[in-house]
């Protein structure tokens, strides 16, 4: 599979016009992606010593693996693509010198689903745009009573649904039982063993963990390009086990395990007990 870009995305807002939300999703997807959990961390604190955003926003932007970003300014400066609005460096580093004359646009996560792929929601599978559309406040993620013998679910209130615009290769995971997910790259997963894996790495006749907790094998991994809006969401619940959801009849990490979580979400193992307050 060759190398690909990371898609980012953004929260979506109520209230936000239509301008400053595609101006949002480009900028996070064209010009000012950053790799790592550390990276977002050192462009919040950058912020902050350069004036641009409060020590407690920064904090509360860390504690959702969010960072900030600017109408005018990127990581990738002065290589930027057509369209962008990028005009100055904005680095990643907090020891960096400031750069002053920057406007504040919002922040930027990782990681998305198609439109129509159907998670579950009040323990309906339904496609996340328009579980969007219908002001759902309620996604079902594993409930931290659950075993490895016998998956329970519960309903996590959503603290936000995540969108953006994306122009990238998608994953597709196609089961031996017909089941069908499009993802993003670095996608969380729950294999067979209990464990998270990325999208990426995953191949035909590895098992996932279905929703009904049951092995399940993939019978093909492909990829397609992909131009259109992405989505996900985010359970307020910071417990891990309950931000594992049923996605297409597979458990699949919440947004929290690409952003928040991302340093420790690839060695999650549920396995016995689905116990992860160690983590």
């Amino acid at each position: 599979m060759k190398n690909l870009t990371p898609l980012l995305c953004f929260i979506v807002v109520v209230g936000l016009s239509s301008t400053a939300m595609a101006q949002h999703t480009t900028r996070c997807t064209q010009d000012d992606w950053l790799m790592t959990a550390d990276a977002g961390r050192g462009r919040n604190q950058w912020a902050v010593k350069c004036n641009y955003i409060k020590q407690t926003k920064a904090d509360y932007l860390n504690a959702d693996g969010e960072y900030v970003v600017f109408i005018n300014g990127c990581n990738t400066f002065p290589h930027v693509p057509t369209g962008s609005t990028c005009q100055l460096f904005v680095p990643a580093d907090a020891n960096a010198p400031c750069q002053a004359g920057l406007i504040y646009l919002g922040t930027c996560v990782v990681g998305c689903y198609t439109p129509k792929q159907r998670l579950a929601f009040n323990g309906i599978r339904t496609a996340i745009e328009e579980a969007y559309q219908a002001h759902t406040s309620s996604v079902t993620g594993l409930s931290t009573e659950s075993t490895r013998s016998l998956l329970k679910f519960s309903e996590q209130p959503i603290q936000s649904f995540v969108s953006g615009e994306a122009n990238e290769e998608i994953i597709v995971l196609e089961t031996a039982d017909g089941r069908r997910l499009e993802v993003t790259q670095e996608h969380p997963l729950v294999n067979a063993q209990g464990d998270m894996v990325r999208a990426r790495t995953l191949k035909a006749g590895d098992l996932l963990l279905g929703a009904d907790g049951l092995p399940v094998a993939l019978v093909n991994v492909s990829t397609f390009h992909y131009r259109g809006k992405v989505w996900n969401v985010r359970p307020l619940s910071t417990v891990k086990t309950e931000n594992i959801l049923d996605a297409e009849g597979l458990l699949s990490g919440s947004i929290r395990f690409q952003n928040a979580w991302a340093d420790d979400s690839f060695r999650l193992l549920l396995r016995d007990s689905f116990n992860v307050s160690g983590l």
